[in-house]
């Protein structure tokens, strides 16, 4: 396959359309003098001419310079399309978060705030120590959690801002050092806290709510490089974490 011919095929799989395909391959042969030159030479009407410049500069593909409009090298097309790629996975991700959701959210009022980075995830679970309600209720993988937010000083604080005003339950499905120092009755009875064990396969997943509150963190940290959570305020949803927390609490008291 000729190169012009090879070249023009990949640009089309990457997005380019025909028009923007022939203006970047004239310009490569030649610059152009001006857009209405850029017209003549490949048969374009004016507006497609233009629009495929527009585009084209966009992609840092084209310039402007003394010597008229030029084509740009390689590089700098391959190095906007993988920014734009870069850009494109985040919002993958994004639409992941939302996916499990479409169908639980009740009202228009329903929100949904997304963390990025452990210092975020930090934030958020902090949040929750510090939103109204009587109990406080965790359900998951403390134990693999512990560590995405920086170690125990996050749920020490946790601890402390959500002892003010309220008590805490959990179902955790690991068990480790970080769980175990929670998790004694001396602990659990200075912290108005009570924690069942359940030998569950919910790995790297860790959620926070209440027994009244709308509010629910899910922290998921499967890829511990890349961790995320989901800051989501939805009756619909705390009431559907209240009825799983039931179901399994009850569960672990029967094991």
């Amino acid at each position: 396959m000729k190169f012009s011919k090879q070249l023009g095929s990949l640009l089309i799989d990457c997005g380019f359309s025909e028009a923007e395909v022939r203006v970047y391959r004239e310009l490569l042969r030649n610059p152009a003098a001006t857009i209405w030159d850029l017209v003549k030479r490949t048969g374009l009407s004016k507006s497609t001419t233009y629009r495929a410049f527009d585009r084209l500069h966009s992609l840092r593909a084209v310039e402007n310079s003394e010597q008229g409009i030029q084509a740009r090298s390689l590089k700098y097309v391959v190095a906007e399309l993988q920014k734009q790629e870069r850009s494109l996975r985040k919002n993958i991700v994004k639409l992941k978060q939302l996916a499990p959701y479409l169908h639980a959210a009740g009202s228009e009022h329903d929100t949904f705030e997304d963390c990025y980075t452990p210092d975020q995830i930090r934030d958020a679970y902090l949040h929750m120590s510090q939103v109204e309600y009587d109990t406080n209720l965790d359900f998951g993988d403390f134990e693999n959690f512990v560590p995405i937010i920086g170690g125990l000083d996050a749920p020490e604080t946790f601890r402390r801002n959500r002892l003010k005003h309220a008590q805490h339950r959990a179902v955790c499905t690991t068990f480790g050092p970080f769980t175990s120092h929670f998790c004694t009755r001396k602990e659990e009875e200075k912290f108005r806290s009570h924690i069942d064990l359940l030998d569950l396969d919910f790995m790297k997943h860790f959620i926070v709510f209440s027994d009244t509150g709308d509010s629910v963190l899910y922290a998921h940290f499967s890829d511990e490089e890349h961790p995320y959570a989901v800051l989501a305020h939805s009756h619909v949803i705390a009431e559907a974490e209240r009825a799983r927390f039931r179901h399994f609490s009850q569960k672990a008291g029967n094991a």
